[in-house]
């Protein structure tokens, strides 16, 4: 293990020792979701949603459209489920954190834009806590695993400074969630593959610079 990190602090020196492609950063991502079901002269609020993710992020650009890096993913969901004469107001929390290294293919320029497309492999997990009546529990590990090809574009604000969108919505991924709770032997496996979001936001917008 010594070694190991000797190893990773030797390349890490290398890289700064020659910082041009190198570029650090991360990206912001939200998402809130709210609904109301109408049955006749009756509206009855729906659980609502609300989540956010924060993703710093290391790389290095080996060639003019080629580059690596890996993103430190940190996040959390809310979901509130309205009060009723009977149920008190229930919140789910659920915060997760993740670990995803990528190659990063520039597919296209245009002006001060860059189109380009990560492949990732995504590692990650999280708790889930239950808020009632002003008790809170613990409820179930979750855990995450998927590979998938996520697009994004960068605009150069300048020749070193840029504003990445990263657009999980259109992703095209293969991914596996785990459920479990302590103590028992009850597990949920939920496995998708196709285009769009499952457990990040949308959209995320991020700063980065490169030296």
């Amino acid at each position: 293990m010594k070694k190991l990190f000797i190893t990773i602090a030797f390349v890490a020196a290398g890289l700064f020792a020659s910082a041009q492609g190198l570029f650090v950063g991360g990206s912001l991502g939200m998402d809130f979701q709210k609904s109301k079901t109408k049955t006749g002269s009756v509206t009855v609020d729906n659980p609502k949603t609300f989540a956010w993710d924060i993703t710093p992020s290391v790389g290095y650009m080996f060639a003019e459209n080629m580059g690596a890096g890996i993103d430190f993913g940190f996040g959390m969901t809310t979901v509130t489920t309205p009060k009723t004469d009977v149920t008190p107001e229930i919140k789910d929390k659920t915060t997760t954190w993740a670990v995803a290294p990528y190659f990063r293919y520039v597919f296209a320029e245009v002006d001060n834009f860059k189109f380009y497309a990560d492949a990732k492999l995504g590692l990650g997990g999280g708790k889930i806590k239950s808020t009632a009546d002003g008790e809170t529990v613990d409820g179930p590990k979750v855990s995450y695993l998927g590979v998938g090809v996520v697009p994004g574009m960068a605009y150069m604000l300048t020749d070193n400074i840029s504003m990445n969108c990263t657009l999980n919505i259109l992703a095209l991924s293969f991914e596996q969630n785990k459920t479990k709770v302590e103590a028992s032997d009850y597990e949920y496996t939920e496995t998708s593959f196709g285009f769009g979001v499952n457990r990040a936001t949308p959209i995320q917008i991020g700063f980065f610079y490169t030296f």
